[in-house]
Order: C-alpha cells, then sequence, then structure tokens
C-alpha cells in the first residue's frame, strides 16, 4: 500500500491532518483512535466508537452483498443501468468503456497532478483505469462497503498506486486541498445527504480541481420510475444539479446526455 497516502488522511474521530505513521498499524498521533489495519488490502476508517452508518435503502444494503459486488462490473450495474436509464444509456454507462472515456477525459488527468479520489469505487473499475492512465499518481479508491472494498483489492492488487479506503462520503477522511480530481461515478442517487457529500468534495478538492460525477436525470419508463422509488434511487434534473453546485461554489459546471443518465463536470474555483 502506498505510503504516499499518509500525508493526506485525516483521522475520522478528532480530524487531525496526516495523523498516522503506519498504514499496517495505524493510530491517530493525536486522540489515539486505532482504525483497522490495510491486512486485508484496505484501510477502515470508519469511526466504530459512533457506530457504523445505517443502510437506509434497499441499494445500499445490496451494495454489501458478497455476491452483487463480485458480479457488479459485468452483470450488475449493466442491469441496473438499463432498468432506471433505458437503452440509450446501455451501451456508454452500462458497458463502461465509454463511461470511463468521458470521466478520465473530464478529470483531465493528462494536464494535471493528482491525487485522484475515486468516490463510491465499488469494485474498482475506475479505480484501475486511473491508475492505469496516471501510472505516477496516488490513486485513492474510497468505498463503505466492505464487499466492494474485499473485491476491489483483488482485482487492484496489480497497481502499486492505488489505496483502497474504508469510509463514509458524507465525512470524508482527509485533509483539505487533498486531491487534484474526484471521480464520482454513478452514486451520487444512493446517498442519504448529498449535500453533504458535495462540500466534502468540495473541501478534499484542490482550487483548480475537477469534480467529475454521474447519475440518473429521469426514468425511461412508469416501471423504471416504481422500481427506482422502491429502491430509494434519486434522481437529479440537471438544472438542480447545476444550482445545487453552483450555490455550494462550484463553478464551470457542464454534462453529457447518455438516456436517463448524464455525466457532470465541474470544478472548485
Amino acid at each position: 500500500m502506498d505510503p504516499a497516502v499518509l500525508p493526506i488522511l485525516s483521522c475520522p474521530r478528532c480530524r487531525a491532518g496526516a495523523p498516522f505513521s503506519d498504514l499496517r498499524t495505524p493510530r491517530c498521533s493525536a486522540c489515539g483512535l486505532e482504525p483497522a489495519s490495510a491486512s486485508a488490502g484496505f484501510i477502515d476508517l470508519i469511526d466504530v466508537s459512533v457506530g457504523e452508518p445505517p443502510l437506509t435503502t434497499t441499494e445500499q444494503r445490496l451494495m454489501e452483498s458478497d455476491l452483487v459486488a463480485r458480479v457488479y462490473d459485468r452483470f450488475w450495474r449493466p442491469t441496473f443501468v438499463r432498468l432506471f436509464a433505458g437503452a440509450g444509456a446501455g451501451a456508454a454507462v452500462g458497458g463502461l468503456s465509454g463511461e470511463l472515456f468521458i470521466h478520465k477525459h473530464g478529470l483531465s488527468i493528462d494536464d494535471r497532478p493528482g491525487p485522484w479520489l475515486d468516490l463510491s469505487c465499488g469494485p474498482g473499475a475506475f479505480a484501475r483505469a486511473l491508475a492505469a492512465a496516471a501510472p505516477g499518481a496516488l490513486i485513492v479508491g474510497l468505498d463503505i462497503s466492505r464487499a466492494m472494498l474485499d473485491v476491489a483489492a483483488q482485482r487492484t492488487g496489480g497497481y502499486t498506486n492505488v489505496v483502497l479506503v474504508r469510509a463514509d462520503a458524507h465525512a470524508l477522511p482527509f485533509v483539505d486541498g487533498a486531491f487534484g480530481g474526484v471521480n464520482n461515478a454513478g452514486a451520487l442517487h444512493a446517498y442519504d445527504y448529498p449535500e453533504l457529500v458535495f462540500r466534502e468534495i468540495r473541501r478534499v478538492l484542490r482550487p483548480g480541481g475537477h469534480y467529475v460525477g454521474s447519475t440518473f436525470a429521469e426514468a425511461p419508463s412508469l416501471f423504471g420510475r416504481l422500481a427506482a422509488r422502491a429502491a430509494g434511487i434519486r434522481r437529479f434534473a440537471p438544472s438542480e444539479l447545476r444550482a445545487w453546485l453552483q450555490r455550494i461554489g462550484f463553478a464551470d459546471y457542464e454534462d453529457v446526455r447518455l438516456g436517463g443518465a448524464l455525466v457532470f463536470r465541474v470544478r472548485r474555483p
């Protein structure tokens, strides 16, 4: 695990910056918190003293399934996208290749230094793509699901510049201005409090850094709308998303529509 991550970590309990000196047996130098070691392939930065974050929706609970994590990229995600965003989004988003291209281009990884955060990284498809595209930069994949991170650890094992972290997107365990860009593919709809996540992303971005995300904009059918409601899927109108992100302090909003889904990019001024 790349020790380059140590200076940008913060303690999930006391918020001290760079509190750990050893990822194998981490201990906060400020408050004494001892998170789980990285021996399982990821460092667990959930503060167990306040309990595990609750799983409030059907989708959140499914993301903790070992089976879903193993089949997520090949079967689960393509089916999920076609159901909630329509066939027009299936090839680009469900098949990953088109969306990967859009996200990498949106982050401008060829033109600026990292590190890069893959937020809600799942089993690691985007983290692997970013690591291959920027072999000299640190890539941090973060997710709250142990099942997803277990699979991501297996699949990113060949990339020495990838570090996996278990944490809550609503309280990112990183110092201010830690990242040159944040990738956030297909997870925004599942957050309980999107505004908290937006504010955390802006905080951990350095000035000029890009935030690129993808989410659902509209349901292609009545069945899709009913299924989304049952699963706790939130949808974002592009105008709503633009206004929300601008109010928080992002600039230069732009998006690409892919059927009932969209990929958007903003910049921290």
